[in-house]
This record gives structure tokens, C-alpha cells and sequence, in this order.
């Protein structure tokens, strides 16, 4: 079923002229009860590509995983968090006041 509807949505595309990065394109099968095995047996199609699955994916800057928890975001959050503060404690007796606090 669901790749007679990408088929539709590939034709679609086709017929106004769109493309589709087959190389970043990927599905996510979410629930509480998701299985890693079933990723595998649920094959789906974009035209004559196959989607890969994925257990996490980015979306708008947003880090979301199969069972949709936060867990994923929040250790990228986490990281970014680290570096920025390990920046600013190194250059606090580098930098101007007025500018640490701009950073």
C-alpha cells in the first residue's frame, strides 16, 4: 500500500518537473513496540530506489528516533552545549567582557 501511494507521488513529481535526493531520502517506522527485524522485511520503493530505513532522522533541526523520545536530540543538544561552554571558559580572559557577552 504504501508504495503504490510513492508511486503516485513519484508520477506527480515527474509530471511538474521535481526531483528527489534518493541518496538523502529515508523512512522511519516509529511506536513503542517497533522492531528492528521489521525494518528490514518492510521494503519500500521510490520509483525504481529503494528508501533505506533509519532508527533516527533529523527533521527541521529536530533529532527524532523510532520510538519517539528525545533521548537522541538531547545527547546532540548536550554535545553542542559542551563545546560552546568549553569555548567560552577558555577565551573569558582573551575576550572583552562586552564581548562574552555577546557569545
Amino acid at each position: 500500500m504504501v508504495n503504490n501511494e510513492l508511486f503516485k507521488v513519484h508520477d506527480l513529481m515527474s509530471v511538474y518537473k521535481l526531483s528527489i535526493n534518493y541518496a538523502k531520502s529515508m523512512y522511519l517506522l516509529t511506536g513503542k513496540k517497533v522492531q528492528s527485524n521489521l525494518a528490514e522485511e518492510f521494503l519500500v520503493r521510490l520509483g525504481n530506489h529503494q528508501i533505506k530505513p533509519e532508527q533516527s532522522v533529523k527533521y527541521l533541526g529536530v533529532i527524532v528516533d523510532e520510538k519517539l523520545n528525545w533521548s537522541s536530540h538531547l545527547k546532540h543538544v548536550e554535545t553542542k552545549l559542551a563545546f560552546a561552554s568549553r569555548v567560552i571558559y577558555k577565551t573569558r580572559n582573551i575576550l572583552p567582557l562586552n564581548t562574552l557577552k555577546l557569545l
